[in-house]
């Protein structure tokens, strides 16, 4: 009798091991299937580009004032004595100038003459009249000889009276011993031109229509040491050479006479404490 005791381990074994197999290979399966994908890489961090730098819009050139004016007159003035090309201002053309030319310094004027600016009181109608006349300069030899814009008709315009002192008030009055031979006042020399084109408007030429305004006033209330203001705004326009001023002399032993050319589009009466009594702008 034969022992079979061997055989029957063989035939466990036999039958356990595709067991074992497949159990593996379901292992590995699952282990498979469940597996998760390793992450993406990160991608780089985004920067935020930096808004562009927009430069700022460059600043509005100060408007010129009557000391500023008077400044580049005076080197256009000694330029043209001396004989050179220097001094038109042109760093001026294109700017905006105001100036306030104050009158009425020595009161009411009984006689206005050739006054520019001055102002009259009539008690009767208890009125205060202020009056500005522009003056035309066509025919001045100044004008004829400076380069004008081809077309220009007339030229009319301000003087700026007492060029010497910056300041916009009077004068100061002082009392001195009259001399053995009183000497005239000095001509002006110095003014704001319009140059009016002959295609131009006709509005804005006054010709011998001077600036009114008229103010009532009881007699009891007028103030003899009141002064008034005349307040020109424009724009400095040049002449066709690009310069903003011309100056010009009868000989060498007279002090030239000096014309910017410009624009006026606004003219204006004040009082004493700058508030505007008229205007009349363009």
């Amino acid at each position: 009798m034969s022992d079979n005791s061997p055989r029957s381990a063989d035939r466990k074994f036999a039958l356990i091991a595709p067991v074992v197999v497949g159990l593996a290979a379901v292992v590995v399966l699952v282990l498979l299937l469940t597996r998760q994908p390793p992450p993406p890489p990160a991608s780089p961090p985004v920067v935020a580009e930096a808004p562009p730098i927009v430069a700022a819009p460059p600043a509005l050139p100060a408007v010129a004032t009557r000391a500023e004016l008077i400044a580049a007159a005076a080197r256009a003035s000694d330029a043209y004595a001396a004989g050179t090309t220097e001094g038109g201002g042109r760093d001026l053309v294109g700017r905006r100038f105001r100036v306030r030319l104050t009158f009425g310094c020595g009161g009411p004027a009984a006689d206005p003459g050739s006054a520019q600016a001055y102002y009259q009181y009539d008690p009767a109608g208890s009125a205060l009249r202020l009056v500005a006349r522009p003056a035309v300069w066509t025919d001045l030899p100044l004008v004829r000889a400076a380069p004008t814009p081809s077309g220009t008709e007339s030229v009319e315009g301000f003087w700026l009276p007492r060029p010497w002192l910056t300041s916009e008030g009077c004068p100061s009055r002082r009392t001195v011993a009259p001399p053995a031979t009183p000497t005239s006042v000095e001509a002006p020399t110095l003014g704001l031109a319009m140059l009016h084109a002959a295609e131009a408007s006709r509005v804005e030429r006054r010709g011998k229509r001077p600036y009114e305004h008229v103010v009532k006033l009881a007699p009891e209330n007028l103030d003899q040491a009141q002064t008034f203001g005349l307040v020109l705004e424009g724009k400095v326009s040049g002449f066709a050479d690009g310069a903003a001023i011309h100056c010009w002399s009868e000989s060498a032993e007279h002090r030239p006479v000096c014309l910017y050319a410009v624009d006026i589009d606004r003219v204006a009466f004040e009082d004493a404490k700058a508030e505007i009594l008229a205007d009349w702008p363009r």
